[in-house]
Formats: C-alpha cells, sequence, structure tokens
C-alpha cells in the first residue's frame, strides 16, 4: 500500500519532474538556427519570449512560426531492446508587436508552447510498462500548455532599452497514466518577466528574467482493472501548488565583419525549486491507498546551459546560421523515471533566411538533440534500471511581417 500510495502521488503531479525533458525553449526560428543564443539580438517578433527590450527597436510586425520535434527514445536490459512509440509534435509560436508612433514605446505579445510533449510505453513491452505490484509501471506522459505574454518595452536611449512583462501559464493536459490508474490533471498560473538590451556600434549585450511561476493543479485519478476490487472505476480527486523555476538569459552577440555575427549566451535555470511538493487527496475511496496528504522530494538542481551560435550574410537579403547547446540535466540518477529518461544534452542548429520583399522575411532552421545515453543501476524503484537512449530531431519554420 505504501508503494501504491507513493506511486500515484508522483504519477498525478509528476509535471514538474519531468518539466526539464518536456520544456522547449526552441521559441523563435531565427533564434533555433542560432542555437537560441537570440538574448542579445532580439531582432525579430520572437523577442516576446528571448528579450522583450528587443521590441522597443522594432516596427510594427507579427510573426508565425512553428517547431515539428521528432523524439526516440529506448530502453535495453539484459539484451533486450524496446522501444517507445514514435510521434509527431507541432509546437506553435504567435507573435506580434506595436509601436507607438508618438512614444519610444512599443507594446508586444506572444503566445507559445514551451512545454508539450510525451512518452509512451504502453505496447513497447519493457518491463516497466507491465509490473503491477507496488504500481511502479509506466506507461502513458502528456503533457500539453500554453503560455501567454503581454509586454510592454520602453526606449531609454539609442544604446539601451528596457522592457517588463507578464505571464500567464495554463497546462491544459496533464496525463500521466500506468498499469493501475488513468491520471488526468490541469492547472494554470501567473509570472512576471523583465528585460534589458544595451547595444553599441557591433556590440551588444541583452539580459532576460522570467520569473517563477506558481501553478495551481487539481486532478483526478481513476482506477484500472489491475487493483483489487472495488478501486476499479473510482476516482479522486487531488490538488497541489507547483512551482516552475526562475530563469535568467544572459547574453553579447558581435559584428565580428559587416557580414558575420557570433553571439555566445548563458541561461541559469533555478530547478531548486522543485525540492518538494505538498499533495492533498480530496475524500474519495481512493484515500485507502492514497491517504489525505504526501510530501513528495524532487530534489532537483540548478543548471547553467551555454549557447554559441553565428549568422552570416552571404548575399544581401540571405542569411545562413549554425550554432551549438549544451544543457546539463537537473536530474539526479536515484530519481529518474522512464517518464523522462533523459541526461546531459548537446544539440548542433543550422538556419537559413530570406528577405522576400522590404516587409516579409521567411526562416527555416534544423536542430538535432543527442542525449548522453543513462544507465541506471541505483534507480530508487529497481525495475527502472537499465540503459535509455534518446534523441530527437527539431524542424522549424517561420514567417515575419513587418507593417
Amino acid at each position: 500500500m505504501k508503494r501504491l500510495t507513493f506511486w500515484i502521488l508522483m504519477m498525478l503531479f509528476a509535471s514538474p519532474a519531468m518539466a526539464g525533458g518536456f520544456f522547449v525553449p526552441e521559441q523563435g526560428t531565427k533564434a533555433v538556427g542560432m542555437a537560441n543564443a537570440f538574448t542579445a539580438i532580439a531582432d525579430d517578433p520572437s523577442a516576446n519570449w528571448y528579450n522583450p527590450a528587443g521590441l522597443a527597436d522594432q516596427p510594427t510586425s507579427l510573426m508565425a512560426s512553428g517547431d515539428v520535434l521528432l523524439p526516440k527514445n529506448t530502453y535495453e536490459l539484459g539484451g533486450a531492446s524496446y522501444s517507445a512509440r514514435k510521434s509527431v509534435f507541432v509546437i506553435p509560436q504567435l507573435y506580434g508587436n506595436y509601436a507607438l508612433d508618438s512614444l519610444p514605446v512599443s507594446v508586444g505579445f506572444g503566445v507559445n508552447a514551451p512545454f508539450g510533449l510525451s512518452t509512451d510505453w504502453t505496447n513497447s513491452g519493457a518491463p516497466f510498462s507491465l509490473v503491477t505490484a507496488g504500481g511502479d509501471s509506466v506507461t502513458f506522459s502528456q503533457i500539453e500548455a500554453i503560455q501567454a505574454n503581454l509586454n510592454v518595452a520602453y526606449k531609454l536611449s539609442d544604446h539601451l532599452s528596457l522592457a517588463v512583462g507578464g505571464v500567464y501559464y495554463n497546462a491544459t493536459k496533464v496525463r500521466l497514466d500506468n498499469a493501475l490508474l488513468e491520471i488526468k490533471g490541469n492547472g494554470d498560473g501567473f509570472g512576471g518577466n523583465a528585460a534589458l538590451l544595451y547595444h553599441n556600434g557591433d556590440f551588444s549585450f541583452g539580459v532576460n528574467y522570467r520569473s517563477r511561476v506558481k501553478i495551481d493543479i487539481s486532478g483526478i485519478a481513476v482506477g484500472l482493472s489491475p487493483l483489487p476490487a472495488p478501486f476499479p472505476g473510482v476516482s479522486g480527486g487531488a490538488t497541489t501548488s507547483l512551482t516552475l523555476p526562475d530563469i535568467v538569459m544572459v547574453g553579447a552577440a558581435w559584428k565580428v565583419t559587416p557580414d558575420i555575427l557570433l553571439t555566445v549566451q548563458i541561461d541559469w535555470t533555478n530547478w531548486t525549486t522543485f525540492d518538494a511538493i505538498v499533495l492533498n487527496f480530496q475524500p474519495s475511496l481512493l484515500n485507502v491507498v492514497t491517504g489525505s496528504t504526501k510530501l513528495v522530494p524532487e530534489n532537483y538542481k540548478s543548471v547553467a546551459t551555454f549557447r554559441v551560435g553565428a549568422e552570416w550574410t552571404y548575399m544581401p537579403g540571405k542569411r545562413a546560421r549554425i550554432g551549438y547547446v549544451y544543457d546539463p540535466t537537473p536530474t539526479s540518477t536515484p530519481d529518474v523515471s522512464p517518464r523522462l529518461p533523459g541526461n546531459d544534452r548537446q544539440l548542433v542548429t543550422l538556419g537559413w533566411g530570406m528577405d522576400i520583399d522590404e516587409a516579409m522575411t521567411l526562416e527555416l532552421a534544423y536542430a538535432y538533440v543527442w542525449l548522453n545515453d543513462r544507465n541506471l543501476t541505483t534507480s530508487n524503484t529497481p525495475v527502472y534500471n537499465g540503459l535509455y537512449k534518446s534523441d530527437v530531431h527539431i524542424l522549424s519554420a517561420g514567417l515575419n511581417y513587418r507593417f
């Protein structure tokens, strides 16, 4: 019963434990081509995400972009190999900027989906997807989420701009199933952001801060047939408050020549906000196995991600881009599960942009993400031990129109 209780708790509100791997920082095609080292550039409407202070130097414009993600996850144990179901994920973005004629002020908005992936081991045959004793199985996991961001940017001088904004985050769907339970949940919360952008000649420097966001989540767990009677079909509600981490992006860019731009960036993510979660279960028959309150340790650590990118204007109106990312994992080995079998990640990116005319620009980008293999031997749940391998292909396209 204690093992089943712990599993229900971890299953129902595991979204923070998955946020590191389910977080998609690729939120603008031009930026993707330069490894998302865009905070010191921020010269298209995706600045709403990367550095809203960059909106102060832009005309009124509208941008639509999107990513197609193709992840692959495999698990190996005792000479056998098992694969999670392959899926295609589409991550859309919409950004806009309105430049006031009479004031050095711009108002921007962004609607994007920085969280939105899933893993499906249901029919993989992996041992952890079949076990029912203690509720340790892992089958289907899903997060669908939308973030809306409103920003105001002010141009203090020819060299310095500032911005502040408000953020609304809506986790529209959280699905975390195992062989014993079907689990659904959703929630929302509010936060803020602030940014600055300094540029002088061929040099620019940017800082973007996105605050932690407290999300109130409510969910429901439904017992499945492997549970003994009378639990199959019985449902019970639960609530908790989760805190997404603060993020600080610091970048610099240099025009090495009139045609070549170099940029570097460090992103700090304060994952220590996930030290523990307090869960409260509403009265129901499932309280027999869940109890009424539970403290779930997370033990995440803060990480710093390194990014470097370059852009080459090889002819008027046409640009090629390249980038590299090193992104360490915030998770600790004993707490890793097949829901997020990730490890330290590296990315290589390529991009291309073309001015169709004076008002419209087309952007294309590609990124390959490979994760270090993770050989679990000391998991807190022994059935999770084994070798995990993962990689992701990302395709991105965007269109920016300036009014």
